[in-house]
Protein backbone atom coordinates (compact mmCIF):
# COMPACT_ATOMS: atom_id res chain seq x y z
CA UNK A 1 0.00 0.00 0.00
CA UNK A 2 1.62 3.54 -0.99
CA UNK A 3 -0.34 6.38 1.24
CA UNK A 4 0.65 9.89 0.19
CA UNK A 5 -0.17 13.05 1.84
CA UNK A 6 -0.26 15.01 -1.67
CA UNK A 7 -2.25 14.70 -4.89
CA UNK A 8 -0.11 15.01 -7.87
CA UNK A 9 -0.73 16.34 -11.89
CA UNK A 10 -4.18 17.59 -13.00
CA UNK A 11 -5.51 17.81 -9.47
CA UNK A 12 -2.68 20.40 -8.44
CA UNK A 13 -3.59 22.65 -11.20
CA UNK A 14 -7.14 22.52 -10.82
CA UNK A 15 -7.47 22.79 -7.01
CA UNK A 16 -4.08 24.86 -5.79
CA UNK A 17 -1.03 23.82 -4.30
CA UNK A 18 -2.21 24.80 -0.78
CA UNK A 19 -5.40 22.85 -0.78
CA UNK A 20 -3.78 19.92 -1.23
CA UNK A 21 -0.54 20.25 0.86
CA UNK A 22 -2.53 18.29 3.48
CA UNK A 23 -4.44 16.40 1.55
CA UNK A 24 -4.63 12.11 1.98
CA UNK A 25 -4.40 9.74 -0.98
CA UNK A 26 -4.21 5.92 -1.12
CA UNK A 27 -3.67 3.81 -3.67
CA UNK A 28 -4.07 -0.06 -3.01
CA UNK A 29 -5.14 -3.25 -4.66
CA UNK A 30 -5.70 -1.15 -8.30
CA UNK A 31 -8.05 1.01 -6.40
CA UNK A 32 -7.29 5.02 -6.01
CA UNK A 33 -8.50 7.63 -3.00
CA UNK A 34 -7.98 11.13 -3.16
CA UNK A 35 -9.83 13.65 -0.91
CA UNK A 36 -9.22 17.51 -0.44
CA UNK A 37 -11.07 20.70 1.67
CA UNK A 38 -13.19 23.30 -0.21
CA UNK A 39 -15.88 25.50 1.13
CA UNK A 40 -16.41 23.35 4.58
CA UNK A 41 -16.57 20.24 2.80
CA UNK A 42 -14.87 17.39 2.29
CA UNK A 43 -14.86 16.35 -1.23
CA UNK A 44 -13.36 13.00 -1.99
CA UNK A 45 -12.79 10.59 -5.34
CA UNK A 46 -12.31 6.77 -5.62
CA UNK A 47 -11.54 4.91 -8.31
CA UNK A 48 -11.97 1.11 -8.60
CA UNK A 49 -11.45 -1.93 -10.90
CA UNK A 50 -14.97 -2.71 -11.36
CA UNK A 51 -18.08 -2.10 -13.41
CA UNK A 52 -19.85 -2.87 -9.68
CA UNK A 53 -21.22 -0.64 -7.32
CA UNK A 54 -18.17 1.28 -4.99
CA UNK A 55 -18.50 2.72 -1.83
CA UNK A 56 -16.08 5.32 0.12
CA UNK A 57 -17.12 6.08 4.49
CA UNK A 58 -15.89 7.29 7.03
CA UNK A 59 -15.88 6.62 10.62
CA UNK A 60 -14.38 8.61 14.11
CA UNK A 61 -14.09 4.53 15.06
CA UNK A 62 -11.90 1.63 14.14
CA UNK A 63 -14.90 -0.43 13.22
CA UNK A 64 -17.71 -1.02 10.12
CA UNK A 65 -20.42 -0.23 12.89
CA UNK A 66 -21.08 3.19 12.39
CA UNK A 67 -19.30 4.07 8.87
CA UNK A 68 -21.18 7.25 7.09
CA UNK A 69 -20.37 6.24 3.93
CA UNK A 70 -21.38 6.81 -0.02
CA UNK A 71 -21.92 4.34 -2.71
CA UNK A 72 -22.60 4.46 -6.14
CA UNK A 73 -22.89 2.49 -9.58
CA UNK A 74 -23.63 3.31 -13.33
CA UNK A 75 -27.51 2.24 -13.81
CA UNK A 76 -29.81 3.25 -16.57
CA UNK A 77 -26.89 4.85 -18.88
CA UNK A 78 -26.25 7.52 -15.60
CA UNK A 79 -24.72 7.88 -12.04
CA UNK A 80 -26.71 6.70 -9.20
CA UNK A 81 -25.40 7.27 -5.48
CA UNK A 82 -27.60 7.43 -2.01
CA UNK A 83 -25.86 7.63 1.68
CA UNK A 84 -25.75 5.17 3.94
CA UNK A 85 -24.60 4.09 7.70
CA UNK A 86 -23.51 0.34 8.63
CA UNK A 87 -25.45 -0.35 11.65
CA UNK A 88 -24.49 -4.25 11.12
CA UNK A 89 -25.33 -6.75 9.95
CA UNK A 90 -27.66 -4.06 7.64
CA UNK A 91 -26.60 -0.58 5.90
CA UNK A 92 -29.60 1.49 5.87
CA UNK A 93 -29.45 4.48 3.92
CA UNK A 94 -29.41 7.95 5.54
CA UNK A 95 -32.91 8.64 4.86
CA UNK A 96 -34.36 5.56 6.37
CA UNK A 97 -33.02 6.03 9.63
CA UNK A 98 -34.61 9.75 9.86
CA UNK A 99 -31.03 11.58 9.37
CA UNK A 100 -30.69 14.03 6.45
CA UNK A 101 -28.63 13.30 3.41
CA UNK A 102 -25.34 15.31 3.42
CA UNK A 103 -24.01 13.89 0.26
CA UNK A 104 -23.45 16.66 -2.39
CA UNK A 105 -21.80 17.17 -5.85
CA UNK A 106 -21.93 13.49 -6.61
CA UNK A 107 -20.61 12.13 -9.94
CA UNK A 108 -19.35 9.20 -11.42
CA UNK A 109 -18.36 7.37 -14.69
CA UNK A 110 -16.91 3.98 -15.90
CA UNK A 111 -14.48 3.65 -18.28
CA UNK A 112 -13.13 -0.26 -19.21
CA UNK A 113 -13.35 -2.03 -16.48
CA UNK A 114 -13.01 1.03 -13.85
CA UNK A 115 -15.53 2.90 -12.17
CA UNK A 116 -14.67 6.06 -10.76
CA UNK A 117 -16.99 8.19 -7.66
CA UNK A 118 -16.60 11.81 -7.13
CA UNK A 119 -18.43 13.16 -3.60
CA UNK A 120 -18.35 15.76 -1.05
CA UNK A 121 -19.65 15.70 2.83
CA UNK A 122 -19.66 17.99 5.44
CA UNK A 123 -17.11 18.42 7.95
CA UNK A 124 -19.43 18.35 10.27
CA UNK A 125 -22.64 16.46 10.00
CA UNK A 126 -25.76 18.40 11.64
CA UNK A 127 -27.41 14.84 12.80
CA UNK A 128 -24.46 13.10 14.25
CA UNK A 129 -21.21 13.57 15.68
CA UNK A 130 -19.63 10.53 13.48
CA UNK A 131 -17.68 10.94 11.09
CA UNK A 132 -16.05 14.56 11.85
CA UNK A 133 -14.14 15.42 8.44
CA UNK A 134 -12.39 18.51 9.73
CA UNK A 135 -8.81 19.05 8.24
CA UNK A 136 -6.19 17.91 10.14
CA UNK A 137 -8.26 14.93 11.97
CA UNK A 138 -8.18 11.33 11.76
CA UNK A 139 -10.93 9.12 10.72
CA UNK A 140 -11.12 5.27 9.69
CA UNK A 141 -11.69 5.67 5.89
CA UNK A 142 -13.93 2.30 4.36
CA UNK A 143 -12.95 1.36 0.48
CA UNK A 144 -15.37 -1.13 -0.77
CA UNK A 145 -16.03 -2.29 -4.25
CA UNK A 146 -18.57 -5.37 -6.08
CA UNK A 147 -18.36 -6.83 -9.05
CA UNK A 148 -22.38 -6.11 -9.26
CA UNK A 149 -24.33 -3.04 -9.35
CA UNK A 150 -26.85 -3.59 -7.22
CA UNK A 151 -26.34 -1.91 -3.55
CA UNK A 152 -27.87 -5.56 -1.37
CA UNK A 153 -25.00 -7.07 -3.41
CA UNK A 154 -21.90 -7.58 -0.81
CA UNK A 155 -18.68 -6.12 -1.82
CA UNK A 156 -15.77 -8.40 -3.22
CA UNK A 157 -13.38 -6.11 -1.44
CA UNK A 158 -12.99 -3.90 1.63
CA UNK A 159 -10.36 -2.30 3.07
CA UNK A 160 -9.93 0.27 6.13
CA UNK A 161 -7.39 2.58 7.03
CA UNK A 162 -6.51 5.27 8.93
CA UNK A 163 -5.95 8.76 7.29
CA UNK A 164 -5.31 12.17 8.28
CA UNK A 165 -7.75 14.74 6.85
Amino acid sequence: MKRRRFLVGVGSSLLGDAALANSPQVEVDGTVFEAWHEEGRLTSRFTAPTRGWIAVGFNNQRRLKGTRFVIGAMRDGGFYAEEHIAVVPDHPRVQDLGLQSAVERVSGAASGNQTTMQFSLPHLFADSENPTLLSGTSSYLMLAWSHETDFGHHSAWRKHFLIEL
